[in-house]
Protein backbone atom coordinates (compact mmCIF):
# COMPACT_ATOMS: atom_id res chain seq x y z
CA UNK A 1 0.00 0.00 0.00
CA UNK A 2 1.07 3.35 -0.68
CA UNK A 3 -1.10 6.38 1.22
CA UNK A 4 0.05 9.77 -0.73
CA UNK A 5 -0.94 13.08 1.71
CA UNK A 6 0.37 16.88 2.14
CA UNK A 7 3.67 17.07 3.43
CA UNK A 8 2.21 20.55 4.99
CA UNK A 9 -0.56 18.41 6.40
CA UNK A 10 0.17 18.37 10.09
CA UNK A 11 -3.05 17.55 11.38
CA UNK A 12 -4.79 14.99 8.96
CA UNK A 13 -7.51 17.53 7.62
CA UNK A 14 -6.48 17.17 3.64
CA UNK A 15 -6.96 14.59 1.09
CA UNK A 16 -5.42 11.70 0.79
CA UNK A 17 -4.77 9.05 -1.52
CA UNK A 18 -4.49 5.53 -0.82
CA UNK A 19 -3.34 3.30 -3.83
CA UNK A 20 -3.85 -0.84 -2.10
CA UNK A 21 -1.33 -3.64 -2.77
CA UNK A 22 -4.16 -5.18 -5.29
CA UNK A 23 -3.73 -1.57 -7.47
CA UNK A 24 -0.29 -1.33 -7.93
CA UNK A 25 0.37 -2.77 -11.12
CA UNK A 26 -1.81 0.29 -12.34
CA UNK A 27 0.92 2.48 -11.05
CA UNK A 28 4.04 0.44 -11.35
CA UNK A 29 5.04 1.60 -14.43
CA UNK A 30 4.10 5.33 -14.38
CA UNK A 31 6.08 5.11 -10.96
CA UNK A 32 9.29 3.86 -13.12
CA UNK A 33 8.80 6.21 -16.21
CA UNK A 34 9.40 8.77 -12.63
CA UNK A 35 12.65 7.39 -11.60
CA UNK A 36 13.75 7.32 -15.36
CA UNK A 37 12.86 10.90 -15.39
CA UNK A 38 14.21 12.50 -12.26
CA UNK A 39 15.80 9.47 -10.65
CA UNK A 40 12.61 9.54 -8.18
CA UNK A 41 10.83 6.36 -7.36
CA UNK A 42 7.90 5.75 -5.23
CA UNK A 43 8.51 2.67 -3.78
CA UNK A 44 5.94 0.80 -2.07
CA UNK A 45 8.41 -0.20 1.07
CA UNK A 46 9.62 3.34 2.15
CA UNK A 47 8.92 7.37 1.81
CA UNK A 48 9.26 8.93 -1.04
CA UNK A 49 9.05 12.75 -1.54
CA UNK A 50 6.46 13.85 -4.58
CA UNK A 51 7.07 17.24 -5.66
CA UNK A 52 4.90 19.36 -7.81
CA UNK A 53 7.16 19.02 -10.83
CA UNK A 54 7.34 15.08 -10.23
CA UNK A 55 3.00 15.52 -9.93
CA UNK A 56 3.19 17.29 -13.71
CA UNK A 57 5.10 13.96 -15.06
CA UNK A 58 3.12 11.51 -13.43
CA UNK A 59 -0.35 13.55 -14.44
CA UNK A 60 1.15 13.90 -18.10
CA UNK A 61 1.95 9.80 -18.08
CA UNK A 62 -1.61 9.09 -16.73
CA UNK A 63 -3.77 11.52 -18.97
CA UNK A 64 -4.59 9.58 -21.31
CA UNK A 65 -5.53 6.12 -18.91
CA UNK A 66 -8.79 4.70 -19.32
CA UNK A 67 -8.27 3.15 -15.52
CA UNK A 68 -10.81 4.64 -13.27
CA UNK A 69 -8.01 4.48 -10.46
CA UNK A 70 -5.16 6.43 -12.56
CA UNK A 71 -8.11 9.06 -13.41
CA UNK A 72 -8.95 9.67 -9.97
CA UNK A 73 -5.27 9.79 -9.03
CA UNK A 74 -4.40 12.33 -11.82
CA UNK A 75 -7.41 14.63 -10.22
CA UNK A 76 -5.31 14.15 -6.44
CA UNK A 77 -2.37 15.10 -8.34
CA UNK A 78 -3.90 18.22 -10.35
CA UNK A 79 -5.45 19.59 -7.08
CA UNK A 80 -1.87 18.86 -4.99
CA UNK A 81 0.09 20.64 -7.80
CA UNK A 82 -2.12 23.37 -8.17
CA UNK A 83 -1.98 23.80 -4.40
CA UNK A 84 2.04 23.62 -5.04
CA UNK A 85 1.84 20.76 -2.58
CA UNK A 86 5.06 18.67 -1.85
CA UNK A 87 3.29 14.84 -1.33
CA UNK A 88 4.60 11.99 0.88
CA UNK A 89 4.16 8.60 -0.98
CA UNK A 90 4.51 6.77 2.64
CA UNK A 91 4.91 2.79 1.29
CA UNK A 92 4.50 0.18 4.13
Amino acid sequence: MIDFSYLSDKTGVEPSFIIKDAELNIFEEAFIYLKEKTGIYIDPYSKTRVYPSHQGILIEYFNKSVEKRAKEFVEYLKISQKKDEVLIADGD
